[in-house]
């Protein structure tokens, strides 16, 4: 969330996961200067987060920390936005107003509906899956609203893949109702989040191929979050299919910046400029 920062996609990033390559390897394919590595563990009602921030050209700590506390709302998303403002202070990024707004601003109260959430997002990775993927996914993300009817980003994920779910099926089902419901909820709770405003991108491109209102939705998204990948990557698809071959091409290369090892994207990339 924080524009002077360009953060990887976890699509890239996960792959990484038990690797026993070196600091220095991974930022080079990654195209990174600096690493953020860590470790959660749970006992208990308590919680301990072991976080450290690398330079990957020295292989040395500019940051570390363990925070050890108990297990509430409060404390994760306190832990999270120090965690944030920690970074933000080592790497000398300047936080704007609503950035800073925004790392103190909790999803939910409810611990149990905020690990749905999660778990969901770890699984929605998007075009392409299978329905009984999604269907997974959407299982998640109902799970989240019914422990916290005011969870608005987890209407705005459900909302979207109830979406994917119409685009990728024989769109002679209710899947848009669902979207649209899942929406005007997100709309109500939080209308200019970036969650709501890529929600309503998808929206428009999957649910109506109504593409000019699409890219609007997703380049508001992207002012409050810049580093959104999934408005990034809809907003370069929309652009093509609305013939602006140049603009997707540009905005296709930012996406292929923050998820580097995905190979569709350059495959799209490639694509788009035989167009």
């Amino acid at each position: 969330r924080i524009s002077a920062l360009r953060v990887i996609s976890r699509t890239s990033v996960m792959g990484y996961a038990g690797t026993t390559k070196r600091i220095p390897e991974i930022a080079a394919e990654l195209g990174v200067k600096t690493l953020l590595e860590g470790g959660v563990q749970r006992s208990g009602n308590r919680v301990r987060i072991n976080v450290q921030l690398i330079d990957a050209s020295s292989d040395e700590h500019l940051w570390a920390e363990v925070y050890d506390r108990e297990l509430t709302a409060d404390n994760l998303f306190d832990i999270q936005s120090d965690i944030t403002q920690a970074i933000a202070n080592a790497l000398q990024a300047v936080l704007t107003g609503e950035e800073q707004q925004s790392l103190e601003q909790k999803p939910t109260e409810n611990l149990e509906a905020y690990a749905f959430y999660l778990r969901g997002k770890a699984e929605a990775k998007g075009y392409g899956r299978q329905i009984q993927d999604i269907d997974r996914t959407i299982t998640s993300f109902q799970a989240a609203i019914d422990l916290d009817p005011q969870f608005a980003a987890a209407y705005a994920a459900l909302a979207i893949e109830w979406t994917e779910r119409f685009w990728g099926s024989n769109k002679l089902g209710n899947e848009l109702e669902h979207s649209l419901k899942a929406l005007k909820q997100a709309q109500a709770l939080a209308p200019e989040s970036s969650e709501t405003l890529t929600a309503e991108g998808y929206y428009h491109y999957w649910g109506h191929l109504d593409y000019a209102p699409a890219i609007a939705a997703f380049d508001r998204a992207l002012q409050h979050e810049p580093g959104n990948y999934q408005a990034l990557r809809g907003k370069a698809y929309a652009l093509r299919r609305l013939g602006k071959l140049d603009e997707s091409i540009a905005t296709l290369e930012k996406v292929i910046l923050m998820d580097p090892l995905d190979p569709l994207i350059p495959a799209d990339l490639g694509y788009t400029l035989i167009r």
